[in-house]
């Protein structure tokens, strides 16, 4: 007959060392989430505080109120604001629709973005430099400053987002409903921007000799970028729907390395 002699005291050794790496680990993972969660909170309040300086540099008129780059920068500072809220409150329940709200104003303002950067601030009079520069740098606040930080907080801090691949169609609900309201201030309101254009964009302006199905590239200026308003439009809501896509990928895998 064999015998076999246990160290339990060597297990329990184990044991304690296994409980205290848990516990470890656990309040390390604490500190990053808590470290994470004041990132978070400080990007959305610069991003709101750039957004609000920026426009009220060119808050001059009710037709500020016509332009897509103010009126994505107000849908984006609201939804902010009610996220600085909700981390203020340590909220622990936050409705999915809540951050749908949310995937749609950052797509909003990543249209600003990009369409600042790529078709406007190139065929600015003032230059590219000059056209982010322009009203004490308020252009840069809302066309750089508060998209940039508005993307990072969607992608890396709205972790309890739930992507859905349908939610991409949500995406082109604001550039439609923003070429209806331009159209309708244009047509029914008889309002025009810069003396003559029928939308507050080159791209947009219909009003142009290209009009809505034209093209002649020879017409690129301030005025137009010498392609008809309806392939813009087309390109404009391709490029939603892209963003969107890219962003619920985005979004889907970092909760997959989680």
């Amino acid at each position: 007959m064999h015998y076999y002699f246990y160290d339990t005291s060597l297990s329990k050794k184990k044991s304690i060392k296994y409980l205290n790496f848990k516990i470890y680990c656990g309040i390390v993972l604490r500190v990053i989430k808590m470290k994470k969660s004041k990132i978070s909170l400080i990007m959305k309040i610069i991003a709101v505080v750039a957004s609000l300086y920026g426009m009220l540099q060119s808050l001059d008129h009710w037709m500020f109120f016509t332009y897509f780059t103010n009126l994505s920068n107000i849908f984006i500072d609201i939804m902010l604001v009610i996220f600085i809220i909700y981390d203020l409150k340590k909220v622990k329940y936050i409705p999915q629709g809540m951050y749908l709200i949310k995937f749609m104003a950052t797509i909003s303002i990543t249209l600003t973005f990009f369409v600042y950067m790529l078709l406007l601030a190139p065929t600015n009079s003032q230059g590219f430099i000059g056209a982010y520069l322009n009203n004490g740098a308020g252009s840069l606040c809302v066309h750089f400053i508060t998209p940039v930080l508005a993307i990072i907080d969607f992608l890396l801090f709205s972790e309890h987002y739930r992507p859905d691949e349908k939610h991409v169609y949500y995406s082109v609900v604001p550039p439609l409903v923003y070429v209806g309201y331009v159209i309708v201030l244009g047509n029914v309101f008889h309002i025009r921007w810069y003396k003559d254009m029928l939308a507050p964009y080159n791209f947009l302006n219909y009003g142009a000799p290209t009009g809505w199905f034209g093209f002649d590239l020879s017409l690129l200026g301030s005025k137009t970028l010498g392609i008809g308003t309806f392939y813009m439009i087309v390109v404009l809501l391709i490029i939603f729907i892209g963003l969107g896509t890219l962003f619920l990928k985005l979004k889907r895998t970092k909760k997959d390395l989680y």
